[in-house]
Formats: C-alpha cells, structure tokens, sequence
C-alpha cells in the first residue's frame, strides 16, 4: 500500500518535485515541493561524464556549471536540455528522459517509510494533455519504468497524468487558490502555458467529473528563449561562428537566453531600451581569442519577438479545428490568440460553457499571455493566474496520486458497505416499500388492465369469458417488460429510497468520506436506488405471482362491470364487500365466473358511459385491491430487493469510475500501473 505520493513536473524547462503523505497527520498532509540536489526547481538539464565508477549523469544547476566550465568548446561536458519530446520524436533523447528522471528522484531529501520502502511510494509524472493516451502517454511511462528499473526505485510505481488536470486539482484543493467558490461549481477551463507546449482542459469538478474537452498544440514558450539568444548572435558574430563549431554549447546559451527572459519579465523594465541580463558572461574561443559573450534583452527587441514568425511544426489538436497550413508564418502571439478563439469556439460547438479560465505555467508570468486571454474570453475576473505557477503542476501531481489512491480504498470500503450493510437496511425498510408498491399497482390494475378491457367488452370485441381473460393475460404480460413498467417501478422504489433508507445510508457514507478524505466533487451521491442510465430495472424479473395477480385483475373487472350495469339499470351491485374472499377463494372463483359469463348480454346492459373512478373505484375497494396486492409482493420481496441492491452497487462502481475520469482522464487506459517488477 503507498504511503507517500510525489508529483514529478518533468517540464521542457525546469522540473519540480512535490511530495504528500498518505497520512493526513502527516508533515507532508498538504503537498510540498522537496528538494533535488539542494534546490526545489531545477534546470531540465543534464550532461555525462565518465568517472571510475563509469559513467556519470549530473543534472540540473551542476550540469549547468560543469558545462560552462569547459571553455575550449570541448565535449567532454556537453550540455543537454530541453530534451522533452512525444515519445515517437525524442530519439536519442529517449535516454537523456529515463536517466534524467532517475537522477532527479536519487539526488530528492526524501527517504522512503520503511518496511515499505520505495515500494510504499506512487510517482505521477506530468505530461501535456494533448498526448494521446494510448499511445505517447503509454510509451512515455515505459520509458520512465525503464529509467528506474535498475535502482533502489524500481519498485515504485509510475503514472503519466495530464498536466493541466493536475493543476486544476491544485487549484480546487490549494487554499491559497485564485478560484472563487462559485467559480468551483462551474466548468473550469486550464490553459498550460508551458515551454514546450501549450494545453487546454475543460473540465467539471463538480457532479460531472469527466474531463469535457483535452486539446493542444505544440506552441512553445521557448521560442523566445530561441529570439533572445539568435538576437545576441545577431550582434556579436564572432559567438554565431563559434556556436557554428560548437553546437553542444547551444543548449547552454539556450539555457541563459530563458534565464535573461525571465528575468526581463520580472524587472519589467519601462524604458525600451534598457538591456537586461540574467546570466553570467559566458566565456568562448575564437580565433586564438578568449571572448566573451553577454546575453541580454530591452523592451524593443522583445515587441519584434512577439511578432516574429513562429519556427516550429505546431501539430493542433484536431478539436481545435485548425489548418497548420494557414498558421504557417505566423507570431507567437497571433499563434496563441487564434489557439484561444478556437478553443473557444470548440467549445461552444460542443454546447457547453465555463467559469473562469486559469493561467497555469511559468510562462503564464509573461503579461501578454493574460491580456490576450482576457481579449478572449471577457475581463471581468474571468482570467486568473495561479499566484504560484512553478509549484501548481507538481503539487497538483502529488495531489492526484493521493487522491487516486484514495479513491481506490474508498470505493472497495464503500463496496464491502453495500455489500454488509445495505441489505438489512432495505430489509427493515421493505413495509414501507411494499405499500407504495400496492397503492400504485392499485391504480394500474384500474387504470391500465381494467377499464381498457370494459371499453373493449361494451364495443362488442369479446364472445366468451375466455376472450376476456386472455385479453387481461396479454395485456399483463406485454406490460411487465415495458418501459412504462419499469418507469412505475424505478419511480416508486426511488421515492421510498429518499424517504426512508436514503438518510441511514448517508450517515454511514460521511464516515467513509471523512476517512479517505474524499473530497465534495467526488463524493458518492445516492439520492436515487435506481440510475435509469446505469442499471436496467427489469419489471418482468420481480417474482410476482402471475395468477393471483390475474386473480385481483377479474375480480376487479367483475366488480367494475356489475357496478356499472347496477348503476344503469338499478341492479343489485356484484361482489359488494366481497371483494377480498373473491381473491382469497383464487381460481376456483374466477374460473367459475369467467366461465358462467353471458358476454354479450353484460355488454348490452354496459352503459355507453361509464361512472367516475370514484364510484367504480371507490376507497373501500381500492383498500381490499392493495391488501391482495401487498400479500403477493410479500412473495416478490427477494426478488425486488435484490434488483435494488444490484442497482446500488453499480451506480456505486459508476461514479467511482466518473472520480477517476476527473483524475486520470479516462477509464485508466493510459493511465497503467508501472513498476519495475
């Protein structure tokens, strides 16, 4: 059983590591980030140098220097970064993937709980959510699995998540969230900003936990790192020609254009032209000279960069609707703005709507993202940017895997509930079923068997007795099976479960939620038995007796019939008061009657209209009909008890599946269990 959770943000960029404990007592109840070698965000970097041991993998910030120290433009410490592909493009970086990921997790202050060990511990890996599931999300995981199988972590388990669901969880869960309580009850809409994509997710958090739509495309933000860095090169060609002989120390210059990036956002300079450097003089030969190259940016450059043409294949997700060939030559900001109107209209073509839309990424911090966002979709606080943007995806990965594995504890707790206790719940409850069952059937037997049969009988459509009983018995049995039946039933056995078994089952629920903390959009809601789209009530498998409900339909007839002939013709009433020995004396009477029966002479005598349901259904014969009737469902009560029961628990494994949909995305597949075993 896991008893600790990490959420692992392998991001084109940087990667995070968040950690929450299974125990809610625990220091880590709520997701924190953990350090990796020393820091808790580090470079997605990495480089290999041979040691005595072998080969060495050395990553993050200490890549970062030992690749810088290698001046001469030599090999031995060549940088690489932004590694992070689709698993069909990445290549040889497959291996750059499984190594970094390992060294990440050896080099975190983290120890697993023993006895367990790395056993006790579930790792969620992030992943845009546009990558398919059952193909790039599939092979990603493999290659993760593969990365730890020859390590103290093997036995860890590994899962891919959507990224943007992840942090949607963070920010439902975080309490320092920018979502309003109401913004919680509505569709929420995540747009990831991130280095190497960017991604979109619809989703409900409330009642409708399914994801409602997943997009994207393959608009970097570090195509801006790409223009701080050509811009430099621009200006200094002796660097150009030295990165021409030396393209391993691009990823490193790559590396410092996006730290100067950022950190030109961050001082947000007003004066144009005012430069700004975030990295160290980065030191090259050429030409016998030792040189040096500083990486900055100004306001100015940054306006020509945003409306630069884009330089990378944009792959959009087919809901977006987009023609790559029209997005050809087109900025990064035009790029971004069109993705939005097209993920607006995609989903309003699917007839839905949102909340409020939030900003997740570090790239999300570039101003422009928010103010194209609100040019979109409104500005009246329906954008939000999550305060802590480097932190959401990890955490909300940690928060997933928890979340996850609670829910599977929950749901066989709550099985093992339904299993125990329901059927001694619905048991005890059964008197009150029963006599909403027979109040209603009562009406049936009136409504729908009897009265159609006697506007049949006075149009002259039967000659025997026996015409008349085969009539009733068709009738009957086209009934049972049909949607009208099973519409009486579920709606009966519906309103008895809100009455009377429904508040019970509720009190012993909340213990459980409470348990496994198991949050409000997510909890199992039971205001009905009987889910129409879940599970088939079949009125023809309750084992009611046929005959003696046949029985109760003639004797009504009969008492229906002589009554409207007394009423008439002033004739002494048939039956009267004796309705419940007809039915207790069964066949031997209706066969007699049926038998005995002049047809055509009571259709003669039939009035052309009948008296009120009042009259021919009165109280005293309504009361002796569904006296009859609660005795037979006395017989049918293991039958239709047992229809309940199995109602119960499928809509318990429905919505347990549809917790996992707002989790994973989808019934797990993609979503695999991983191990090194």
């Amino acid at each position: 059983m896991a008893n600790h959770f990490l959420g692992f943000d392998l991001g084109h960029a940087d990667t995070a590591i968040a950690l929450v404990s299974g125990d809610t007592r625990d220091r880590f109840a709520a997701p924190a980030n953990i350090e990796i070698h020393g820091q808790v965000i580090q470079p997605t970097a990495l480089i290999r140098q041979k040691g005595q041991a072998g080969e060495e993998l050395i990553v993050g910030t200490r890549a970062i220097r030992e690749a810088a120290k290698s001046e001469g433009g030599s090999e031995r410490a060549a940088l690489k970064a932004a590694f992070k592909a689709r698993p069909a493009k990445l290549g040889e970086a497959r291996r750059d993937i499984s190594g970094f990921f390992a060294a990440c997790l050896e080099g975190t202050n983290f120890d697993p709980v023993p006895p367990e060990g790395w056993a006790g511990v579930e790792i969620a890996v992030g992943c845009p959510s546009s990558w398919s599931a059952d193909e790039d999300i599939q092979q990603y995981q493999e290659l993760l699995i593969e990365g730890i199988a020859q390590t103290p972590m093997k036995d860890a388990r590994v899962r891919v998540v959507p990224e943007s669901r992840a942090a949607l969880l963070q920010a439902i869960d975080s309490p320092n969230s920018p979502l309003t309580a109401k913004a919680r009850d509505e569709n929420i809409l995540v747009i990831d900003i991130g280095s190497s994509t960017l991604d979109f997710s619809l989703i409900a958090p409330e009642r409708k936990a399914a994801p409602l739509l997943d997009a994207g495309l393959d608009l970097g933000a570090s195509f801006f790192d790409r223009q701080v860095l050509e811009a430099n090169l621009e200006r200094e060609d002796a660097a150009r020609r030295f990165l021409q002989h030396n393209p391993h120390y691009r990823d490193l210059w790559l590396y410092y254009a996006r730290r100067t990036k950022e950190q030109y956002f961050l001082d947000a300079p007003t004066d144009p032209e005012d430069r700004v450097s975030g990295a160290p003089l980065q030191p090259y030969f050429t030409g016998g000279r030792r040189r040096s190259l500083e990486i900055t940016t100004s306001g100015a450059e940054m306006e020509r960069f945003e409306v630069a043409p884009y330089d990378r294949e944009l792959h959009p997700s087919a809901e977006l609707n987009l023609d790559p060939l029209m997005l050809e030559g087109k900025s990064w900001t035009a790029l971004y703005e069109e993705s939005l109107r097209a993920l607006k209209a995609a989903i309003e073509r699917r007839g839905t709507g949102y909340g409020q839309v939030l900003l997740a990424g570090g790239a999300s911090r570039m101003p422009f993202t928010k103010e194209l966002a609100e040019r979109v979709f409104g500005t009246g606080g329906e954008v939000l940017r999550d305060p802590e943007p480097s932190h959401l995806v990890s955490r909300g990965l940690a928060r997933w895997g928890r979340k996850r594995h609670d829910v599977e504890r929950f749901s066989k707790e709550a099985t093992i509930l339904m299993h125990e206790r329901l059927p001694s719940l619905v048991e005890g409850e059964f008197p009150a079923l029963k006599a909403s069952l027979a109040a209603g059937m009562a009406d049936l037997v009136f409504d729908r068997f009897v009265v159609p049969v006697v506007e049949d009988w006075k149009d002259g459509a039967f000659k025997t007795g026996q015409d008349v009983r085969r009539e009733i018995e068709r009738n009957y049995r086209a009934w049972l099976p049909s949607a009208e039946a099973e519409s009486f039933f579920i709606e009966r056995i519906n309103g008895w479960w809100r009455d009377h078994v429904k508040h019970a089952l509720d009190e012993e629920l909340d213990g459980l939620h409470t348990q496994y903390g198991i949050s409000r959009d997510i909890q199992l809601q039971f205001d009905r038995a009987i889910e129409p789209g879940v599970f088939g009530f079949k009125a023809e498998a309750i084992e009611l007796p046929f005959e003696t409900i046949i029985q109760i339909i003639i004797v009504t007839l009969a008492y229906v019939v002589t009554l409207s002939i007394d009423a008439a013709l002033g004739g002494i009433p048939f039956l009267t008061g004796g309705l419940t020995a007809a039915v207790f004396l069964g066949g031997r009477f209706t066969r007699r009657w049926i038998a005995s029966l002049d047809v055509p002479a009571f259709a003669r005598r039939l009035p052309d209209r009948l008296p009120g349901k009042d009259k021919l259904f009165s109280g005293q014969i309504k009361a002796k009909v569904e006296k009859a009737l609660s005795s037979s469902l006395d017989k049918a009560e293991e039958s239709i008890l047992a229809q309940v029961e199995e109602a119960v628990a499928a809509s318990v494994q429905n919505q347990t599946r549809r917790a996992q949909l707002l989790l994973m995305g989808s019934d797990g597949a993609g979503v695999r269990k991983g191990g090194g075993r």
